[in-house]
């Protein structure tokens, strides 16, 4: 039997202990229940049952419990777990485009990843995987940003550009991810996101990508104690869920698991601002830390931009990929000009 097998095996059989009376969803996260989008999803629970009146209660398996989030997603095709709030890229197995939404360095700020996401091409992607593998999302992915920026945490110091050729990177499992991070230098090493901490520790990678804001939860500092910020996309929870789960409920516990959704994501957010307010000066703060939120991403950027122009005259990008990037920027841009001036 294959190990993809015994998992799904696995979690059938403890899923099966469950109350057969009870509509008990299954949320699984990678992340522990300390973190700000661990407390988001406990809210989450708790305004669910709160909506729905007690039908519907939510139990949550953080950190890897029940598996890396490669397997969730199977499991959540198959139905044995209803949630699995991720990276939106999770679902790239089924439609290429979408990894795209991670895409190292192609997008100006949160404005214009969010319009491009919102878009015609990228919401196709998303109706084409719940076609596909049954899986469908709750709410707007946008809602729930997923740490103010991104940064690069590694053992050895990063002054420049220069200093990350070489270094042993740890990334998830994605096609596109992998071949950025090797253009750029690095050597990518593939980890699931709960051994990170042993890996650098142990000295099977040297260095980690990661929202600021789960630099302290994850305890990552102790072990990559370089810390650059590097804006290398935005990022949101994209709250996977399957589909059939979603069909067969009660247009009333419907609206109740949006409002819950949308409630938690707000709470998260808050939680966010308030992490990022004290996050650089914690940070300075601990011994042997060093900590370069100005550094020069410039070199990063225009080593990329070369990437996707050779990717695009190679005909290896998605049909209609710029084009979509390109009128994302123009909407984005033309709301900023739109929103009213701050008194």
């Amino acid at each position: 039997m294959s190990r993809m097998s015994l998992m799904l095996s696995s979690a059938a059989l403890a899923f099966a202990a469950l109350p057969a009376s009870a509509e008990v969803w299954r949320l699984s996260s990678m992340m522990t229940p300390d973190s700000f989008e661990g407390q988001a999803y406990q809210r989450f629970a708790d305004l669910v049952e709160e909506y729905t009146d007690g039908d519907i209660t939510v139990r949550i398996y953080p950190n890897e419990q029940i598996g890396s989030m490669d397997s969730v997603v199977e499991q959540l095709s198959q139905g044995l777990v209803q949630l699995a709030p991720s990276g939106i890229s999770f679902m790239s197995r089924w439609e290429d485009g979408i990894r795209y939404a991670a895409a190292p360095f192609l997008f100006e700020d949160y404005a214009h990843w969010s319009a491009f996401v919102e878009g015609d091409l990228f919401q196709g992607w998303l109706d084409s995987v719940e076609d596909q593998a049954g899986i469908t999302i709750l709410g707007n992915i946008p809602d729930m940003p997923r740490g103010s920026f991104r940064t690069l945490l590694s053992s050895t110091p990063v002054e420049t550009a220069d200093d990350i050729e070489g270094l042993r990177l740890r990334q998830y499992q994605d096609e596109l991810i992998i071949e950025s991070w090797e253009h750029l230098g690095t050597e990518v090493r593939v980890l699931p996101w709960g051994e990170v901490y042993d890996g650098i520790n142990r000295g099977i990678v040297d260095a980690v990508t990661a929202p600021a804001e789960l630099i302290t939860s994850m305890r990552f500092y102790e072990v990559a104690p370089n810390i650059i910020r590097t804006d290398e996309y935005p990022q949101a929870v994209a709250w996977m869920m399957n589909a059939d789960a979603w069909n067969a409920l009660s247009d009333e516990n419907k609206d109740a698991m949006l409002r819950a959704h949308a409630d938690a994501a707000a709470y998260s957010t808050e939680l966010l601002a308030q992490e990022s307010e004290t996050l650089t000066q914690d940070l300075e703060a601990m011994d042997g830390v060093s900590v370069n939120f100005d550094f020069d991403t410039a070199p990063l950027i225009a080593s990329m931009q070369d990437f996707y122009e050779q990717r695009g005259a190679d005909g290896e990008l998605p049909e209609g990929l710029l084009d979509a990037v390109e009128a994302a920027r123009s909407e984005s841009a033309g709301a900023s000009e739109d929103a009213p001036a701050a008194q």
